[in-house]
């Protein structure tokens, strides 16, 4: 305890001096660590700046699901981490805050205020002692012969002063009794609250980061996988490149030794020349199993390269085009890559089904991903189809001046085509009429059809796909799975719509409030009704749920996220306002 006798005394001056020695120590500490608190908030606030810029950097890199350039290399995927980083950069911020309030605020005002009041004291204090000693050696210089009256006005003086005297010194001890007892807890509460921030902060770092866990190491995979799949292509493409060099340097041989032979010159599936029995068997084979299967086969590509083209105006200019020639039986040629992209309809129908499908960022993107990314195929490029069926192929060399010419005459068209070579042209008219033989000897109806739209036959393969058994509707498959007889929802029976970003089926009065909440919340498609929605894949997905396992699923990720109520409501209570507030509330919880 300090000041243990208040007696005015040279042992309790010098016990002032040792405090107010100290008090100026510590004002001196206090403020170079006053400094480097400002310097490390000014670092936090620059953190802040760099992880809001770098989020905003990574946003724009990463583009969205319509900028085919980050589609190709995972921008979507991204969205998340970029909202992951501004949520930390957040927290750092936050961080900054409670150190400028906790610790540097109080540095300040404890140098400005308790340690300034003590050299402001002091200077009271010896203004005070001089006006008191002044006073004592005029009271004490006085003759004994003095008037009375004039010693009682220096004797009035002596006592204010002596007053204003222990007033100042009384000061100066609060002063530094206050900053004794304030340097015991001040630097330690200052110091531990900021610990405290900085536990808060990583926490809440942490938690984030571990939520996201699972997702981050799903993307860490599938870059890794992208990674071994690039790797094998990147040497299949290798090995590739070499065969067709290879290729290349026996078509110059060949060609320089005059042999008869005839190289591929595609290196890429490419069928023998002499081989028509190969063509043709490749060609039914496919066929047969488009018929046992009605899903489309492996296209094998039998003859693919440039031909120069003639063109059928007046002018008769020649024109590079690359033809293919496939196990289809399809001879087609490509012109300029159109400005629109082209798909089929199916191919439109499945990307919308996925989009409905895929809930998650990384689903969506690697949907997107695997439906197009960017990669030009063969349908994005505009291609002219020649009918071999009903074509003859001749070599024309009396028809043109030119040398490796022939041509394919059909009914409607001409075209008259120039190869590269002499062994390049023979290979050509050799493959194309193993094809047309092949195609003239086939007995499969689908693929005479597409040349001959003959009624008759058209209506005899009608009756043999109707007479064959009948697909069963899709009401009729996913009504058998287990929990699919009642409403997931309300438990009312007989459900006929679903829920497909969901996986659960519902009835009309459910579907209803499902349509109301918006297609971000839920995407409700009709069992009956909605026919094209309903493709294979989707049916295969609804199986593998089923209401019972789906509601499982569901009500489990409720409680996680703290909903109130996640029990279904009884049957036939769906006719209040309750069933309403219950679904719209569970849904919002679910998809938030």
């Amino acid at each position: 305890m300090h000041f243990a006798k208040l007696d005015d005394s040279p042992m309790f001056r010098k016990q002032m001096q040792c405090l107010e020695e100290s008090a100026e120590l510590l004002r001196e500490r206090s403020l170079k660590f006053y400094k480097g608190c400002r310097k490390y908030t000014e670092g936090l606030g620059e953190g802040y700046d760099g992880d809001i810029a770098f989020a905003s950097t990574l946003e724009t890199f990463g583009g969205g699901h319509n900028d085919p350039i980050s589609v190709a290399f995972g921008g979507p995927v991204m969205t998340k981490f970029t909202i992951a980083l501004r949520e930390i950069g957040t927290y750092k911020e936050v961080l900054r805050s409670q150190v400028e309030h906790i610790l540097n605020d109080r540095l300040l005002q404890f140098v400005n205020i308790d340690l300034h009041d003590v050299k402001e004291a002091r200077k009271r204090f010896d203004k005070a002692s001089l006006l008191y000693d002044q006073a004592r050696e005029k009271f004490l210089s006085l003759k004994k012969g003095t008037k009375s009256d004039i010693a009682t006005v220096l004797e009035e003086d002596l006592h204010n002063a002596r007053a204003t005297f222990e007033q100042a010194r009384f000061n100066l001890v609060t002063a530094l009794s206050n900053v004794e007892a304030k340097k015991r807890f001040e630097f330690l509460e200052a110091v531990s609250g900021t610990m405290d921030a900085h536990l808060r902060y990583f926490k809440q770092g942490y938690e984030l980061l571990h939520q996201m866990e699972p997702y981050i190491n799903q993307v860490l995979t599938y870059a890794q996988q992208s990674r071994e799949r690039s790797n094998y292509e990147q040497a299949a493409l290798n090995e590739r490149m070499q065969d067709y060099k290879r290729q290349i340097d026996r078509e110059s041989r060949w060609s320089s030794n005059g042999s008869n032979g005839s190289p591929n010159g595609d290196g890429i599936q490419a069928i023998g020349r002499s081989s028509h029995k190969m063509i043709e068997a490749v060609m039914q084979s496919a066929s047969k199993g488009n018929l046992k299967t009605f899903e489309i086969y492996q296209v094998q590509t039998i003859r693919q390269g440039y031909l120069s083209k003639r063109s059928s105006n007046l002018r008769g200019d020649w024109k590079r085009r690359f033809f293919v020639l496939d196990s289809r039986g399809m001879l087609y040629y490509y012109r300029k890559q159109s400005s629109k992209p082209s798909g089929s309809g199916s191919q439109i129908s499945a990307q919308r089904n996925s989009s409905e499908l895929g809930h998650g960022l990384l689903s969506r993107w690697l949907s997107s991903h695997h439906h197009g990314g960017g990669v030009h195929d063969e349908k994005s490029v505009a291609h002219h189809t020649v009918n071999l069926l009903t074509s003859t192929i001749k070599v024309d060399a009396d028809q043109s001046d030119l040398r490796f010419c022939f041509r394919i005459i059909s009914p409607t068209k001409n075209y008259t085509l120039q190869a590269e070579s002499t062994l390049d042209q023979m290979d050509w008219i050799e493959k194309i009429t193993g094809v047309i033989a092949s195609l003239l000897s086939s007995q499969v109806p689908e693929r005479v059809e597409a040349y001959y739209p003959n009624p008759g036959r058209l209506s005899r393969i009608s009756h043999h796909l109707q007479s064959g058994p009948k697909p069963e509707k899709p009401i009729d498959v996913l009504r058998r799975v287990c929990g699919n007889d009642k409403c997931a929802d309300c438990g009312a029976s007989d459900p006929d719509w679903a829920c497909l970003n969901l996986g659960v089926l519902v009835c009309i009065e459910c579907s209803g409030v499902h349509r109301n909440l918006g297609v971000h919340i839920s995407k409700v498609r009709s069992l009956t009704l909605d026919v094209k929605v309903w493709e294979p894949s989707v049916i295969t997905l609804f199986q593998s749920l089923g209401n019972a396992y789906a509601n499982s699923v569901w009500e489990e990720l409720l409680q996680s996220k703290g909903a109130y109520k996640t029990e279904l409501v009884p049957t036939g209570f769906y006719k209040s306002d309750k069933p309403s507030s219950f679904i719209s509330a569970n849904l919002v919880i679910l998809i938030r």
